[in-house]
């Protein structure tokens, strides 16, 4: 269970690593990996088709979020539109991640552009087919796409890694272009919806919420009197192997939306009334 969500398989310690477990967690990881015989930076079976579902999900939920919010209009004016299409290939080249899909080796502006006008011309020959209605045209829209991509998830040999890869396969092999087509459409509903400045500014208000919240509990003197006893006495119980900053972390990370924008406006917001009131 723990190694099969452990989709980052690395230590935070090391130098430059950005993602991964904290060195209390990546202790017992490393046991178990150890155990399993587990090649290092592979995650297993399990991670590794959690982070490819997470892939179809963008690629075809939250696209079916941006056609129902009016972000993505089903129409040539979008699809068509060269600005979209450069947007989308800027995206693909900056994203670290994309190294394995071998963009070098296509001509990317055309592929973007057939898949694209694909997808459009799919969406047409449904919207039809369900009558003029764009809500069922939208779920019959997305059902299709996440049954193309189901469909085709299998299991591989990875020999340069020692270890096994799931992914999309088609007659033995991995299927490559389907791949690089969830990436188009995933960055589409990336480019469409969270780069709109609208999202960007609720993306900043929350990091703002964030970074003041820390430096609300960052200090151990200060901090003590202002978090929940529980998570102090927890605190007081494991600070030989807890950091003080650590516990924040954990404190902050845990929080709902909800309760986060609570103990904001606590602190920060100008309102009336005793604080008992508001629990």
């Amino acid at each position: 269970m723990l190694l099969g969500i452990n989709k980052y398989p690395y230590n935070l310690d090391m130098p430059g690593q950005l993602k991964g477990v904290y060195h209390m967690e990546w202790e017992g990881i490393r046991y178990l990996r150890d155990l399993w015989g587990m090649p290092d930076g592979c995650a297993t079976l399990e991670a590794q088709l959690m982070d490819l579902c997470d892939d179809i999900a963008y690629s075809t939920h939250d696209l079916e979020d941006g056609i129902r919010a009016g972000k993505i209009p089903m129409s040539r004016t979008l699809f068509e539109d060269e600005r979209i299409v450069a947007a989308l290939i800027q995206e693909i080249k900056d994203d670290p991640g994309n190294h394995s899909m071998n963009w070098e080796q296509i001509d990317l502006p055309s592929m973007v552009r057939t898949v694209l006008s694909g997808y459009l011309e799919q969406w047409e020959q449904i919207y039809v087919e369900c009558g003029g209605e764009p809500s069922r045209a939208r779920r019959e829209m997305k059902a299709r796409w996440v049954r193309k991509f189901a469909n085709q998830v299998g299991i591989l040999d990875d020999p340069a890694r020692g270890w096994k890869k799931v992914t999309f396969i088609r007659d033995g092999a991995q299927d490559i272009e389907l791949l690089r087509t969830m990436e188009i459409l995933k960055k589409l509903a990336w480019v469409t919806l969270i780069k709109d400045f609208r999202v960007q500014r609720l993306h900043k208000r929350s990091e703002v919420m964030i970074r003041r919240l820390w430096g609300s509990f960052k200090e151990y003197e200060a901090g003590k009197l202002i978090i929940p006893p529980d998570w102090h006495e927890s605190y007081e119980q494991h600070k030989g192997r807890w950091q003080w900053e650590r516990l924040v972390a954990d404190y902050l990370s845990g929080m709902t939306d909800a309760y986060a924008e609570k103990v904001y406006a606590e602190f920060f917001a100008s309102r009336s009334g005793s604080i008992y009131e508001r629990d």
